[in-house]
């Protein structure tokens, strides 16, 4: 609220009123003169461009609406505050006490802002993350808000994670040696497997995320149908490109085959870390910002992995 706003008294003139404006540069807001009593009380309102309209001897309290003034109490809620200033097209609320005193103002800004808060929050609460004390769910990091060590300690847990996830994907690597002991070729290929499984995946964590916190009565099952087609749709179209790429660069039918396969099952895989993970850290509240990078990059690092070998294994 501010209360460097433009008032007058009823028996003010317009051209009055008028002198007091060419000092805008004084006033935070000048969207409308608020007409006040000798108690300090709201009485009316006048816009500025009413106040252009009329005769210059008019008196402000002539001209001011008077009735239906839409007015906020300094206690109320501040969505309900912007919902009225929407509700009546206003682009400044006047703040009241209970004996009707003029306080001062909430300015378009500031209204712009509040609903800016309250549809992030509302679009956070249905993707399941709430401030401490709603639901006594875990809090949602605010990079800027919260301690430093605090954001570390919230991030530190996912990538420990991660750290253990990717040993065990090395332990998986070790264990198929022999294969890639007799396929020396296919060693410099992991990365590329890696990288486009993931890729998929993460592209597909980061539309759900976003459809489950602004979309509303989502078919789900259609939505999950046509996620798994645009999916294997990508693994098609870049495991027959693999092929071909492939081929043409070793010249041997089994290594390209493996290499394709292997693409193809490994982006269509990518469906679980994409789709289902974020749906997981949901229910349970957890803040996706921190899980779902680490947990789904590991995830589909694995699945790549073991997809991969296993293939490489049964064709050559």
């Amino acid at each position: 609220m501010t209360a460097n706003v433009p008032v007058a008294r009823a028996e003010d003139t317009i051209n009055e009123v008028r002198t007091t404006l060419r000092k805008a540069q004084e006033f935070e807001t000048i969207n409308y003169v608020y007409v006040l009593d000798g108690h300090e009380k709201l009485i009316g309102i006048l816009s500025i461009k009413d106040i252009f309209r009329q005769p210059e001897r008019r008196k402000v309290g002539e001209v001011c609406k008077k009735t239906s003034l839409v007015t906020i109490h300094p206690e109320a809620d501040q969505e309900r505050a912007a919902y009225l200033a929407l509700k009546n097209n206003l682009k400044a609320l006047p703040v009241v006490d209970r004996d009707h005193h003029f306080l001062g103002v909430l300015p378009s800004d500031v209204i712009l802002h509040i609903l800016y808060k309250e549809a992030h929050e509302d679009a956070l609460h249905r993707i399941g993350i709430h401030h401490r004390g709603v639901h006594h769910e875990r809090a949602l990091d605010n990079v800027l808000d919260i301690p430093l060590f605090q954001s570390i300690e919230h991030r530190v847990p996912w990538l420990g994670l991660g750290l253990l996830g990717g040993l065990f994907v090395a332990q998986i690597v070790g264990a198929f040696g022999r294969t890639l002991e007799q396929n020396l070729l296919l060693a410099g290929y992991i990365p590329l497997i890696i990288y486009m499984s993931g890729a998929v995946g993460m592209q597909t964590a980061t539309f759900v995320v976003r459809d489950l916190a602004i979309g509303e009565g989502i078919p789900w099952r259609r939505y999950f149908g046509k996620q798994c087609l645009a999916t294997l749709f990508i693994a098609l179209l870049f495991g027959v490109g693999l092929f071909l790429l492939t081929w043409v660069l070793h010249r041997r039918l089994d290594v390209a085959a493996v290499l394709s396969f292997s693409l193809i099952a490994a982006v269509s895989s990518s469906i679980v870390s994409g789709f289902f993970l974020p749906f997981l850290f949901q229910k349970h509240g957890v803040d996706p910002a921190n899980a779902t990078g680490p947990m789904g990059t590991i995830v589909q690092d694995v699945l790549g992995i073991v997809i991969y070998f296993s293939i490489a294994s049964l064709l050559l």
